[in-house]
């Protein structure tokens, strides 16, 4: 199985937004602003895998000093089997997307967005190879997303990188080898959250469904997308994943 969130790219430093001036102001700093997200087209899926696509919008008041979106995620799958074995897999993963001056809106707000052909998004394929003996699978993604100022990361073209953790070491990325395969095989895995606006942060999840039905035919998948709020039936690994204190006090909490 593999499952891609996206392609990107950004330069570092003071001038970090690519097109604007950025620096890593305490989050009291900045002004007023919303962080919209925005499907792109309908979420898809079938009994081989499910496909998400996203894109972001951040308005503000005035001249915005964070240079990129992150995202934390952590995901959990979950395979039971028909002799009533579980087996359970869990990733963790900080990614950033590069912040765009895109200019201002009817009402005066500055407009930003992802780079021009960037999109987050989320997939993963190859259900219908799991073996014989697993009688069904549930795959939970949560994503906490906030803007932030990042420096020092590997950035692709248009605006993408991971990134070894938040600012406050609360998650840190621990992906297989086959998640985000092509990004992973071209790009490090660097850069540091300088500061950011982690208590405002926004989410979604999603979750899929994949199971035989009992007479053997073709497998059958249900999935969800949810915006604004956490799983309810949250497994134990994900809580306790999404609710870790910070390891240390930082600058910009």
């Amino acid at each position: 199985m593999t499952a891609l969130l996206a392609a990107g790219g950004m330069l570092a430093g003071c001038a970090g937004g690519g097109n604007y001036a950025a620096a890593p102001v305490a989050p009291a700093e900045l002004p007023a602003y919303e962080l919209k997200l925005e499907l792109r087209g309908e979420p898809t899926h079938d009994d081989d895998g499910y496909d998400v696509s996203l894109g972001f919008e951040l308005l503000a008041t005035d001249e915005f000093s964070y240079n990129a979106l992150v995202q934390e995620i952590a995901q959990e799958v979950v395979y039971e089997r028909y002799d009533g074995r579980v087996i359970r897999e869990t990733l963790t993963l900080v990614e950033a997307f590069r912040l765009h001056r895109v200019g201002e809106d009817d009402s005066g707000r500055v407009v930003y967005r992802l780079p021009p052909f960037q999109r987050d998004r989320h997939f993963e394929r190859g259900y219908l190879s799991v073996g014989p003996m697993i009688e069904q699978v549930q795959v939970w993604r949560v994503v906490r997303y906030y803007p932030a100022y990042v420096e020092g990361a590997d950035w692709t073209r248009l605006g993408f990188a991971h990134l070894p953790g938040n600012r406050t070491g609360s998650l840190v990325t621990r992906i297989p080898a086959n998640f985000n395969e092509n990004h992973q095989q071209s790009h490090v895995i660097s850069g540091i959250v300088r500061a950011d606006d982690r208590q405002k942060s926004g989410w979604y999840h999603m979750k899929y469904h994949w199971w035989r039905e009992p007479t053997g035919q073709r497998p059958q998948a249900d999935f969800s997308f949810v915006h604004g709020s956490r799983p309810a039936e949250e497994t134990t690994w994900l809580a306790e994943t999404l609710d870790r204190p910070a390891r240390s006090s930082q600058a910009g909490e």
